[in-house]
């Protein structure tokens, strides 16, 4: 049964497109269910074929109703169209009940889901279950509140804090009298369902009457884990429950996935008589917008994060989700992408949601140009009903805004292609949508006003403004200045965002310097001196985010913060605070909580002023954390003693999606594991260091290594550990990467099972002075390590190899992009007897035998202080997409293989320019010498090699961008380095 289609007209037949943004239609009409479902049953039930046709139409105008009830809760909201839909959702319950059974989006998309959907882009599980869940149970508080659904069925929900998320919000808590979680997976009949309501309000089954008269009397949620809707019919559960004077409602949650449904026994499936249902896979509909209006460059493996990012930013805010997509269509500048994740995210949390397309519209506005000129005519002069496009031309014309038609006709294409447009009548009109229309409006009008934006950063400034600069200012961005003194008392009526982080001089801010900033919101001090915060910073009573990073004279946190009632983001990291106030606790609107604890050691107690780094029940009591970060020093010890209880209450922070945590104790992870706890570590990103340790364990790493592994979603640092315990195992099945640093006993990475770290994709060893080799494959097991992307070894003394084993099973290397050796004077890679030679690749059959199996991702090579080297590859034809080949102090290598060069992509090859000119070249009979002289690059001996590595690789980096403006995907680089 297809929905209806009214007849075209001007204000209906838009060209469709992938962003669904044309239709003004209801999805489906009123009149479509009347006419399908409203006849009387004596027509219907002629047959049990009719019986069964009529069943089908039920099912399906449900499903109808599931899909537009999912698409209303989704911004921005038209309430001309919600009130025309939620009619329709109406009329279509009312023919539910009575047979007792059970926009924005593109049309074939809502077709799918009506039928049966599955999303064709799938982002990874961590970030999907951190989206999804925030989606869904906004569309179950956008419907709970109508009377004529009672019964909502939300569906392939696998994650066991959703319930107790749901029970815990202020507009469930204000709705209900009685919330009653119950969970009913043994239950095989509706009585045993009410035998266990019954049971948790306390009543015995004998007193089944009272408890029915109890529950008439109360605005009551039952919510209902694990129930399986298609085994149960829940019409008749309750029957002497309900009251209609009273707020009444039942919510359930399967985990039941109805693609396996489909495969049941037909006795078995019973259409569902819930109000409403919420499939879980449904609400990636919005990621499947993003992807398909965003193109290809999703799928680039250094786009794909910042995508999610992106789209998480958006909030599920439909209009705005498609003009980033847009508006970032086939962009592969990591940059441009970057910013757009800032832009989407600048305002405070509780803001997003009504600004975001706000924010969206400015970021596609910035990457206008001359066509900004045109859309603000268009959302000053052009009506709801559209224009002709030859007009409009010609008015743009008027007004010198285009020069020719030609250029006009461009520009239309392109604001069309950004969504600002739509094109209709087969593109001889066109309008503005009616959500970006009025949004344009008020911000062209807001610029009208000169809210201004004071940009003095990096200027190398020793004062800050003088007075007269603060007074308009709506935003003063003064950061990376050498700024010492602040202005004693700046009016700043209208100023809002203030950034002062990178003044290394600003030691003292003035008394009175905060006193007139009325409506300051965002404020950052980090990466400054100051010692302390004047008593008028507590004039800032709208404050939403307080940024102090990186500030190591600051030591004290005041009590008087806790007043700041409106603070979102409190962010301390790498501060010396000596221990968190009890006032924090008030801050309940908090959802980003990161402090760093490292009071000065030698102090006596009297100095560090607690013995309590954080004071109990603070923790517990900031329910909207979503990000927590808590740094201690090593050699604090009141952290053993607080550590216990803070592990405790942060696992009753249910909405908590990123943990940064320091656990001495291996047992402390148990309590982040058990079942009362809320918080979920297969989708959540977390940084845990495990262990004891005296010394900062990630300054064996290089800068651009440890940025690398803290970029990972989920990071495990595991210190001077003996054995493996299962704890350290079942956190490693969540990892994404590993920094084992001085395991006292570990002999093989394979201890802590290959079946752990199937996620595992960074991966650092330092100190592990047991293991001898990483894979070892040397009985032919099939042991591939398949996942890791980056391997660094750090100081393995016994280290001999990284892989034993025949070449078939060198496929666990496929996916490693960098492979990074330090200090590692055992490791010898040898060719089968040559005994004396040391390679990169080893091979037991003819180098001409063999596949181009090896490292197909390789992009770099660098090989340094390796003074028994003789060959990379001894013939093997590898990296086949090498671009950078460097060579330092290799006395022995006074050969290379063609096949070693052969890529078509090398751009620059390194070396002392000595050690170049005597080079030999084996011959080849698959690859002729090309002009390698033009990319030779030398190095010298008496400058600093990371310092010409570095300068060199800028060089290079910068002439590839001026040459090839697209992003190099699946960089994979090895660098070796014996420190003698």
């Amino acid at each position: 049964m297809e929905p209806s289609r009214s007849k075209a007209s001007s204000e209906s037949v838009a060209e469709e497109d992938l962003s669904g943004f044309g239709s003004k239609q209801p999805v489906y009409s009123e009149l479509d269910a009347k006419s399908d479902l409203g006849r009387k049953p004596s027509q219907w039930m002629q047959s049990p074929a009719s019986i069964h046709r009529i069943k089908d139409k039920v099912r399906e105008l449900n499903r109808k109703k599931d899909v537009v009830c999912l698409i209303l809760s989704y911004p921005p909201f038209n309430s001309r169209n919600k009130e025309t839909h939620i009619a329709w959702i109406r009329d279509a319950l009312e023919i539910n009940h009575k047979v007792r059974e059970a926009t924005y989006v593109p049309s074939h998309i809502l077709v799918k889901m009506c039928m049966g959907w599955s999303p064709r882009y799938r982002p990874q599980k961590a970030m999907l279950d951190l989206c999804i869940e925030d989606f869904m149970i906004r569309q179950i508080l956008h419907y709970i509140q109508i009377p004529e659904i009672r019964s909502i069925l939300t569906s392939e929900v696998n994650d066991k804090t959703f319930l107790c998320r749901l029970k815990n919000l202020p507009p469930i808590r204000q709705m209900f009298d009685l919330v009653i979680q119950v969970n009913v997976k043994f239950c095989l009949a509706i009585e045993d369902i009410e035998d266990r309501i019954i049971g948790e309000l306390g009543f015995s089954i004998s007193s089944r009457g009272e408890a029915e008269q109890f529950l008439r009397s109360q605005n009551f949620l039952i919510l209902l884990d694990d129930f399986d809707t298609w085994r149960i019919n829940l019409h008749d559960l309750g029957n002497g429950w309900w009251n209609s004077d009273n707020t009444q409602k039942i919510a359930l949650i399967s985990i039941l996935n109805h693609r396996k449904v489909a495969a049941l026994d037909l006795e078995f499936r019973k259409v569902p008589v819930v109000d409403l249902e919420i499939r879980r896979e449904h609400h990636l509909f919005s990621w499947e917008l993003f992807c398909r209006n965003v193109g290809e460059v999703v799928h680039s493996s250094s786009i794909q994060q910042l995508a999610l990012h992106v789209w998480r930013q958006c909030s599920g805010h439909l209009l705005a989700t498609v003009l980033m997509a847009r508006a970032l269509k086939d962009v592969k500048d990591v940059r441009i992408w970057k910013h757009a994740s800032r832009v989407i995210c600048f305002l405070p949390t509780s803001h997003t949601q009504d600004r975001i397309l706000l924010y969206a519209l400015a970021f596609v506005l910035r990457h206008l140009g001359s066509a900004n000129k045109c859309v603000k005519y268009c959302a000053s002069y052009l009506k709801m009903e559209g224009i002709d496009k030859v007009d409009l031309l010609k008015r743009w014309m008027n007004e010198d805004l285009i020069r020719t038609l030609d250029e006009g006709e461009r520009i239309v294409q392109h604001l069309v292609n950004a969504l600002l447009l739509e094109s209709f009548w087969n593109g001889e009109l066109v309008r503005m949508h009616d959500e970006i229309r009025k949004e344009l409006v008020n911000f062209y009008k807001t610029e009208m006003k000169l809210i201004l934006l004071v940009e003095l950063d990096g200027r190398g400034l020793m004062e800050a403004p003088k007075n007269e600069a603060w007074e308009e200012a709506n935003k003063m961005h003064l950061m990376n200045n050498k700024i010492s003194k602040l202005s004693n008392n700046p009016n700043c009526p209208k100023l809002r965002v203030l950034f002062l982080q990178g003044n290394h001089h600003l030691r003292v801010i003035s008394p009175f310097f905060f006193q007139c900033m009325p409506i300051l919101q965002i404020l950052d001090l980090s990466q400054t001196k100051i010692k302390s915060l004047p008593q008028s910073f507590f004039k800032l009573v709208q404050l939403r985010k307080f940024i102090l990073r990186s500030c190591e004279p600051f030591k004290e946190l005041p009590t008087e913060v806790g007043e700041f009632c409106h603070l979102e983001v409190l962010d301390l990291e790498g501060t010396k605070i000596i221990n968190l106030p009890v006032a924090i606790r008030k801050l309940t609107n908090l959802t980003c909580l990161k402090v760093s604890f490292y009071p000065q050691i030698n102090h006596n107690r009297r100095n560090n002023h607690s013995n309590t780094i954080i004071p109990q029940n603070v923790i517990s009591n900031l329910l909207q954390l979503e990000e927590l970060s808590i740094d201690v020093h090593p050699k604090d010890e009141r952290w053993n003693v607080t550590m216990k209880y803070i592990v405790k209450e942060i696992c009753s922070l249910n909405q908590l999606h990123f943990l940064k945590l320091y656990l001495p104790e291996v047992l402390l992870l148990n309590d982040l594991r058990n079942g009362s706890s809320l918080i979920n570590l297969s989708w959540m990103h977390f940084r845990f260091i495990v262990g004891k340790h005296q010394k900062h364990i990630i300054s064996r790493l290089s800068h651009e290594s440890a940025i690398k592994f803290e970029e990972r979603e989920r990071c495990l640092k595991y210190l001077n550990g003996e054995g493996v315990p299962t704890e350290i195992k079942e956190i490693l099945q969540h990892a994404t990467a590993l920094f084992l640093d001085h395991h006292l006993t570990l002999t093989s990475l394979f201890e802590f099972g290959i079946e752990n770290m199937k996620n595992l994709k960074f991966c650092v060893l330092t100190e592990c002075n047991e293991i001898q080799t990483i894979i070892d494959a040397g009985d032919g097991r099939n042991v591939m390590l398949v996942s890791p992307e980056y391997l660094n070894l750090h100081y393995m003394k016994n280290l001999r190899s990284i892989y034993k084993g025949p070449p078939h099973l060198m496929y666990s290397l496929f996916h490693l992009k960098a492979l990074a050796l330090y200090n590692c004077p055992q490791l010898e890679l040898v060719v089968e007897d040559c005994s004396e030679i040391n390679s990169i690749v080893t091979h037991e059959v003819l180098a001409k035998d063999l596949q181009p199996w090896y490292l197909p991702k390789l992009k770099k090579i660098s090989l340094n202080y390796m003074p028994k080297l003789v060959s990379i590859s001894g013939g093997v034809l590898i990296a086949t997409n090498l671009e950078w080949l460097s060579f330092y102090d290799c006395p022995s290598l006074k050969i290379l293989f063609l096949e070693e060069v052969s890529s078509c992509k090398l751009k620059v090859i390194m070396g002392e320019a000595d050690w170049w000119s005597a080079l030999k070249w084996n011959k080849s009979e698959r690859f002729q010498p090309s002009n390698l002289d033009a990319i030779f690059v030398p190095i010298e001996r008496d400058i600093d090699l990371r310092t010409q590595l570095a300068n060199i690789n800028d060089q290079l980096q910068a002439q590839m961008l001026k040459t090839e403006p697209t992003q190099q995907l699946g960089c994979f680089s090895i660098s070796l380095s014996f420190k003698r």
